[in-house]
């Protein structure tokens, strides 16, 4: 039985592995993001088509449990994972065109295209069009397009290989018209390189990360590739001593390639510090970071970034990379802009204050990732209050449990005897979450949480759904307030014909260009302009635009406005609020908000 797995399938599938023991259907759904009866759909589906090589035992008390998957089936689920390697939103079609032009020598037509790869020419020009823009993010290569010719890609072949390392998944290779034996022999050769380089790195070498290693290993199969395909290095003489490592022969061209990736490959840190100028700017430009986001989220420097010396390696890296310009990924998460609106918008203020120069988007996606985990425990923290009349040594267990299911976000731990809050009650009430061992406190008051005192195992899942219902509950209330106050009636915008891209857009929601605005674009045809004013009132506001603009070569048809001050201290939840706002308007189908 050979067929592609679902997301949800394989989700569903890596959950109960990964497990190995009862999950309930309704933890399943919250985990996978969806709802139980899909969940119950989709196993459901897998017992049918998968009968024979997966087992899955179900129970109305206790949920599903993987009884058997056979090792056919596991390998052919790592398969499915390893063809579909993600970078994140580049689409497939899209790689594999880009990918077929880097192996073209000469214009290809826009009707030869869609004769290739069975598509019509209108949807030939929208990818073309998210080509070109992939292209304009690094330096290199140009994508030349021309009305009577067609496209090519021009640049040197060393571009061209580094950027065919980046588009040639094995699963992306198959896809091009060729002779199969090839693209066989391409497999075969990268999962020898793999296996070789990463022993020798492993050995002794740079810690990069892996996704720089993935790609530096398609850059070494590519060259061996387009050495058989007949495309040449300029740079190499043919007499010139090759190199032999892992089995394959590489020129001197080759190697120095190698090199340069290496060099401007992400690293982790290794406990080894760098005594060069890279590294002392990257630290002048990380004090200058700490004191700029400082600034605008009045928070204390010593609070914004969770691993200081990780993220020095990094932005030496990044000095490397900007004055090279050749940028170590080629791409940005669009649901990283919408999950962590603040941090985005404050990356891309800062950065452009620090650098003094617009940062490449798909740099910012890795400072702004950053700096989401050095907030992500302002955003949740939450005062527990635990009314209890056992000993010590129970309620010191339960506080652990409590901790340990809700992570770093509790600021503070209290326990009191029911007598004190029976006498204190008000006073010790006003906290974020209130949890009691006693029924007679539930009762009388249904804001608490009942949990047992002893926490065993028959009862650890009851205590972590009504942990995770009351975090559910609590988030859902935050937005609710937060729109209630902050979000305006939904308006109008109209476009004027003479002005065009950003600022026909600035003048329809009447707004002024500014080094304290940021732009992003967000699927679904959503603009996400957001802007800093110190003594504004916070204000949310979704224009509907009278006609299409557009931005970036993107049709934009919504736009949602935030203005924002850190004076406030709600603005977490205020951009939590933006966050749904942005999930919402950018699927087609607008999702209810989620209460």
């Amino acid at each position: 039985m050979d067929r592609t797995f679902g997301k949800q399938e394989m989700d569903i599938l890596v959950t109960l592995i990964r497990r190995r023991d009862w999950v309930t259907g309704e933890e399943l759904a919250l985990l996978l993001g969806t709802s139980k009866k899909t969940v119950q759909q989709e196993i459901r589906r897998i017992s049918q088509e998968l009968n024979g090589e997966c087992e899955i035992r179900s129970s109305q008390k206790k949920g599903y449990f993987l009884e058997y998957l056979s090792d056919r089936l596991r390998r052919r689920m790592i398969s499915d994972l390893e063809q579909n390697e993600n970078h994140y939103n580049m689409k497939g079609r899209t790689s594999v065109l880009a990918l077929y032009l880097l192996f073209q020598r000469d214009y290809v037509t826009m009707d030869q295209l869609a004769d290739t790869f069975f598509l019509s020419k209108s949807t030939v020009f929208s990818e073309i069009k998210t080509m070109k823009r992939w292209m304009e993010r690094q330096g290199g290569i140009i994508l030349e397009v021309s009305g009577t010719r067609g496209v090519r890609m021009v640049g040197d072949e060393m571009d061209r290989r580094f950027r065919c390392a980046g588009f040639a998944m094995p699963w992306i290779l198959r896809k091009l018209p060729g002779p199969e034996a090839e693209w066989d022999r391409y497999e075969r050769e990268l999962s020898q390189i793999r296996e070789g380089f990463g022993r020798e790195l492993a050995a002794g070498g740079p810690r990069i990360s892996g996704e720089d290693f993935n790609r530096v290993c398609r850059y070494l199969a590519v060259c061996l590739l387009r050495d058989r395909m007949g495309f040449s290095l300029e740079t190499d003489e043919k007499n010139e001593e090759r190199t032999r490592r892992w089995g394959f022969s590489f020129s001197a061209g080759e190697m120095r390639g190698l090199k340069e990736l290496l060099l401007l490959a992400a690293r982790f840190q290794d406990g080894k510090e760098e005594e060069d100028d890279g590294c002392m700017a990257a630290a002048r430009r990380l004090d200058d970071l700490k004191h700029e986001v400082g600034n605008m989220l009045s928070l204390p420097a010593e609070e914004i970034f969770p691993d200081e010396r990780q993220l020095l390696v990094h932005l030496e890296r990044l000095e490397r990379r900007l004055r090279e310009g050749k940028y170590a990924t080629n791409y940005y998460d669009k649901e990283l802009i919408i999950s962590c609106p603040l941090e985005t918008h404050v990356t891309e203020i800062c950065c452009r204050r620090v650098y003094g120069r617009e940062i490449p988007k798909m740099e910012q996606f890795f400072l702004t990732a950053y700096l989401a985990g050095g907030l992500e425990r302002k955003k949740d923290e939450a005062d527990v209050l635990l009314v209890s009349n056992q000993s010590p040594g129970l309620t010191g267990s339960l506080e652990a449990f409590v901790r340990k299911r809700l992570g770093s976000g509790i600021r503070s731990f209290q326990t009191e005897p029911a007598y004190r809050f029976e006498v204190l009650g008000h006073e010790l009430g006003n906290r974020d979450l209130l949890l009691t061992t006693e029924r007679e406190i539930s009762i009388l008051h249904p804001e608490f949480c009942l949990l047992p005192a002893v926490v065993r195992e028959r009862e650890e899942e009851m205590a972590e759904l009504a942990l995770n219902r009351w975090r559910k509950e609590r988030r859902s209330g935050k937005i609710r307030r937060a729109l209630d106050r902050f979000r305006a009636p939904d308006r109008t915008a109209a476009v004027l014909k003479k002005m065009s891209g950003l600022e026909g857009i600035l003048e329809a929601v009447g707004w002024d260009p500014g080094p304290d605005l940021s732009v992003n674009t967000v699927p679904g045809g959503l603009l996400y302009l957001c802007r800093f004013r110190r003594k504004a009132e916070p204000e949310i506001c979704l224009y509907e635009l009278n006609a299409p603009a557009e931005y970036n070569r993107k049709a934009i048809r919504r736009v949602l406005a935030v203005t924002w001050n850190s004076e406030w201290a709600g603005i977490y939840d205020f951009f939590l609020a933006v966050s749904v706002l942005l999930e919402e308007n950018s699927r087609k189908e607008g999702r209810n908000l989620p209460f």
